[in-house]
């Protein structure tokens, strides 16, 4: 392993590392939370499909799921300082080909990009921080990057509304740019200065056919999830992608069994602890960004609650603000404690936030909606700081960085599942309600179907061109339709979230048994 040591320094010197780590992941959570704000807008503008602007979250969150477990390695071959560099460049290269995009393949680029550079940074930052302070301050450090992300996670959807709102969307984009140069030009006074001195290592293996491979499986699998109600859940291509995701699994299990050093170490999974850890966190995912993608496009629609950008950001305080609190607060608490029930709370509390939200309509105010928002903050906020070490404890010590970087695999895994189940629901009860009206249209079309699809899948201008071929009366009908399956498609996303809340706790519960394992949380 490489063998790591940092000066003994202490006072501003120290603190460049600490600053430029706690800029970095400062960035990369207020990116998540303000490009979600952001997506009508982006919508909008680049009159985009439903399906891409859900690619534009998905491919952020695939690219960090297949490469965040393999950053750590990358930085034991290359230097942690570096592969932070590499990083923050390639996140700030994303984000300058989004300012520029005039096309949905562009964001998409941007965001794939952002995706590798943000799997860098989370995965390095915190390492450099322990490396670089000393023992006494450590703690100190590492709290203030905690804080870091949640201060990124709760000021992005307001930052992130005011910009859609009062300037546009893309200074979302610019403001990465400039927060990352100032880490950047810090790092590189770091790297001047020798403050951490590495033994590279380059002997160390990276399963580059495990990456590849987890690639295939998760892209297939969220594509055809995507794009199965457009294509016809039995038609070839959908059979194809899911073919082709199952194959990958396969042979990505193979590969991990056989390989010399590889991502997923499958005798973990003998723990149930690090079951209910992998699990709790997938579902944490599923229902983080996912509850807030759905609530953000509902909340933004002309015809359901009709928020400015900066007022549905705003709106998300209760939410961020309950997360960040619980994540600060519910570690130092529950340190000695065995977490059975922790855990198990914050899914069940998952489960009623979600089952809450689904009663949300077109007449709700906000005063029915935020303590909702703080109940599902309070669950994710409770998981994602008691998850992981529910995982680690399960595991010998000299296994903790394998095991969690599977652990924030499965939250970025569950992201994009979520998101992608989400539009499944969506698109289904969507067209449950377009069909009948497509029917009953008294201009008649022929081919009812491919109206339906236009209808249920097309972008804004797209639907508005087709209403306006048909009778007043028909483009009446049309419209009514869909606005009333606004109301029925957010609530049916809520109901399935609140399921899988529901399973998780059950999973958890029974998971997490038996006395603590003897050694420090």
């Amino acid at each position: 392993m490489v063998q790591t040591t940092a000066n003994p320094v202490s006072g501003s010197k120290a603190w460049l590392v600490v600053t430029a780590a706690c800029l970095g992941t400062s960035v990369v959570a207020y990116n998540s939370n303000a490009v979600i704000t952001a997506l009508l807008a982006i919508k909008s503008s680049l009159d985009l499909e439903p399906q891409t602007v859900q690619w534009v979250v998905n491919a952020y969150m695939l690219a960090s799921a297949a490469l965040i477990a393999v950053m750590g390695r990358f930085a034991d071959i290359f230097g942690k300082l570096r592969i932070f560099l590499i990083g923050t460049a390639i996140f700030a290269a994303g984000s300058l080909i989004i300012v520029f995009a005039e096309a949905g393949w562009m964001v998409l680029l941007g965001r794939l990009c952002q995706g590798m550079g943000g799997a860098a940074i989370f995965t390095v930052s915190a390492a450099l921080i322990s490396v670089a302070t000393v023992e006494e301050k450590r703690a100190a450090a590492l709290g203030l990057w905690s804080a870091s992300i949640g201060f990124g996670y709760g000021v992005g959807p307001l930052i992130g509304g005011y910009l859609a709102d009062s300037v546009s969307w893309r200074g979302i984009f610019v403001v990465d740019i400039l927060v990352l140069a100032i880490a950047a030009l810090l790092g590189f006074r770091v790297l001047k200065l020798g403050l951490i001195r590495e033994k590279r290592d380059p002997d160390v293996k990276v399963d580059y056919w495990g990456v590849a491979l987890l690639v295939v499986t998760l892209g297939t699998l969220v594509y055809g999830l995507t794009n199965g109600h457009r294509a016809g859940w039995t038609s070839l291509q959908t059979f194809a992608l899911f073919g082709t995701a199952l194959l990958g699994a396969f042979l990505f299990a193979l590969q991990e069994r056989r390989a010399p050093d590889p991502l997923v170490y499958f005798s973990f999974f003998r723990h149930g602890r690090y079951i209910a850890a992998t699990f709790g966190m997938f579902v944490t995912g599923f229902l983080f960004l996912g509850v807030l993608y759905f609530y953000n496009l509902f909340a933004q629609s002309p015809g359901a609650l009709d928020f400015t950008p900066f007022e549905a950001g705003f709106s998300m305080l209760p939410f961020t603000l309950a997360m960040f609190v619980v994540s600060l607060i519910a570690p130092r608490l529950l340190a000695p404690y065995s977490f059975h029930w922790p855990v198990t709370i914050g899914m069940i509390t998952l489960t009623a936030g979600a089952w809450l939200m689904h009663y949300t309509t077109d007449q709700s105010s906000y005063w029915e909606l935020w303590w909702k928002l703080a109940i599902l903050g309070t669950g994710i906020g409770l998981n994602l700081s008691t998850l992981p070490r529910v995982g680690l404890r399960a595991l010998p010590d000299e296994s903790a960085g394998q095991g969690s970087g599977v652990i924030s695999t499965c939250l970025y895994i569950g992201i994009a599942m979520g998101i992608a189940a989400g539009g499944v629901v969506t698109a289904y009860i969507t067209r449950s309600f377009i069909a009948p009206a497509v029917q009953s249209l008294t201009q008649g079309s022929t081919d009812t179907r491919a109206l339906e699809m236009a209808l249920t899948h097309g972008s804004q201008n797209q639907i508005e061109r087709i209403v306006s071929q048909f009778s007043p009366e028909d483009a009446e009908r049309i419209r009514t339709a869909m606005q009333d399956s606004l109301d029925n498609a957010y609530a049916g996303v809520m109901e399935m979230m609140a399921l899988l809340a529901l399973v998780g706790a059950v999973v958890c519960f029974f998971a997490i048994r038996g006395a603590v394992p003897k050694k420090d949380a």
